[in-house]
């Protein structure tokens, strides 16, 4: 899914909360949706801020060699049973956002550059993880009530999916990229014996 399809997506999930809402409300579609894209530019400002706060956090938090970024067999036999590698060049990637683009690897016998890339990835799957929790804090401000609780439900479980697909491609390239980076380790210490 490109950018452009991200906000298709996201337009028709408005477009049918708004209407059954309004429905079950008796109030105006236009007035709903508005709430609804409301609800929907913070929860993307909430996501914005969040990424920023995790790619200022120290080196240490983003080591790929911390437990929490390492990838098992077993999670890696489940992106391929739901067929990621189909499937993953589709999801938006906006690493120019942070001066390094993630979705190709320009080059791959660079010991420094898959360093620099697997970083860079374990401060996308932070963004992304706490990001899935921090649209609920839509669920805090008290604007429009009861409405605005069930329009915000609706945007923090589209929030929490739409995050959640970028994290599992993430994961899934840190996997092989980790062990290209292993390799490249391997030959430098091969190369300095001889």
């Amino acid at each position: 899914m490109n950018l452009k399809l991200y906000l298709i997506i996201i337009t028709i999930v408005a477009i049918i909360t708004s209407l059954i809402t309004s429905f079950c409300f008796e109030i105006s579609f236009i007035y709903v949706f508005g709430v609804m894209w409301l609800g929907i530019i913070l929860v993307i400002a909430i996501d914005g801020i969040t990424s920023a706060i995790c790619r200022f956090l120290p080196k240490g938090c983003a080591n790929f060699n911390s437990k929490i970024y390492l990838v098992s067999k077993k999670e890696k036999k489940f992106y391929d049973n739901i067929k990621i590698k189909s499937w993953k060049e589709k999801i938006p990637e906006i690493g120019h956002l942070t001066g390094f683009r993630k979705n190709k690897v320009i080059d791959p016998k660079n010991k420094d550059y898959i360093h620099r890339f697997l970083t860079e990835i374990c401060y996308g799957e932070l963004g992304h993880f706490i990001s899935q929790f921090t649209g609920l804090l839509l669920l805090l401000l008290p604007f429009f009530k009861p409405i605005w609780v069930i329009l915000c439900i609706v945007i923090v479980v589209v929030n929490a999916i739409l995050n959640l697909l970028p994290l599992f491609v993430l994961r899934y390239n840190s996997y092989a990229l980790l062990r290209v980076y292993e390799r490249l380790i391997k030959n430098e210490a091969r190369q300095a014996k001889e």
